[in-house]
């Protein structure tokens, strides 16, 4: 017992003196604690913010090839684009080289011309007319024109502007080349088609010039459509409009215009065939300015 009465002040003793120890020192103590949490606390805040600088840079780096790769694919678009608008460009002034036809089709009377399908002069008359424009020749060399290009990254605007004057010019060709074969039944063989549909979809305005002039209407419309590819073109490309281009295009237009004039009268007067053969177009390219104003 006495030992272990000895331990138990033994014990009381040392915890005293442990209190009295500890509440001298405590506010040393906590400073002491306080210093080694802050201390690790800052240690891992050090690393983590490591961390998050070694995570923004890759980020960055992320970020600049995303920025890089898009730049290169913008600039190899359009790379493209402009190949494709120049591919464009070739195959509408390929088909511009007949388009005197469609000036022809303009001043040509057909339904006076169906009359004497049978007559060996009219039809000599409009095969002089359209013998020197060389028309199987120029399709031949417009069908070798690799048309995948621009199918491929241009706009619908711009496509569909093309294939309207294309369609235009095709149709010409056809029809003056059955004109001048001396075949009576050549009606059956002209039926309208569907140009007055496509010029309407693509211009509403002109559905009134159809009602009133026919399926010949269309052909006052293919300037329009020669026009409205280098206009979609350079809105496409640079988002602008060139006046001067439209003011070139109205040159050429009056050129051709006058050419067919002086060709068909003179070949007219040349075979010997009445004036009713040559139709009155004014009243039906008054028509267009109204419906495009």
């Amino acid at each position: 017992m006495p030992e272990i009465v000895e331990w138990l002040l033994g014990v009381v003793a040392a915890s005293g003196l442990v209190g009295v120890f500890g509440y001298l020192f405590k506010d040393t103590l906590a400073k002491f604690f306080s210093k080694a949490v802050e201390h690790r606390f800052e240690k891992r805040l050090e690393a983590f913010k490591g961390e998050l600088r070694d995570n923004e840079k890759e980020l960055e780096q992320i970020r600049s090839f995303l920025v890089s790769a898009r730049r290169d694919h913008d600039t190899a678009l359009q790379a493209k684009r402009l190949d494709a608008a120049e591919a464009l460009l070739r195959a509408r002034d390929h088909l511009a080289q007949l388009s005197l036809l469609v000036e022809y089709m303009k001043l040509l009377n057909t339904e006076e011309i169906l009359r004497d399908a049978d007559d060996p002069k009219v039809a000599e008359f409009v095969e002089t007319l359209i013998k020197p424009l060389d028309i199987d020749e120029k399709f031949k060399q417009l069908g070798a024109l690799d048309k995948t290009l621009f199918r491929l990254y241009l706009s619908d605007r711009s496509l569909k502007a093309f294939d309207a004057y294309q369609l235009i010019i095709m149709s010409a060709a056809m029809v003056l080349k059955i004109l001048a074969v001396p075949v009576r039944d050549k009606a059956n063989l002209m039926k309208a088609g569907g140009l007055s549909k496509i010029v309407i979809e693509l211009v509403p305005g002109s559905k009134e010039g159809f009602e009133k002039f026919g399926e010949g209407f269309a052909y006052h419309w293919a300037t329009y459509f020669h026009d409205q590819v280098l206009t979609s073109l350079r809105h496409e490309i640079s988002g602008a409009d060139d006046l001067a281009k439209a003011a070139k295009s109205a040159e050429v237009l009056a050129i051709d215009s006058r050419r067919a004039q002086m060709n068909v009268r003179s070949t007219l007067e040349e075979k010997g065939l009445p004036e009713k053969l040559i139709a009155d177009e004014a009243a039906a390219s008054s028509a267009v300015e109204k419906a495009t104003a």
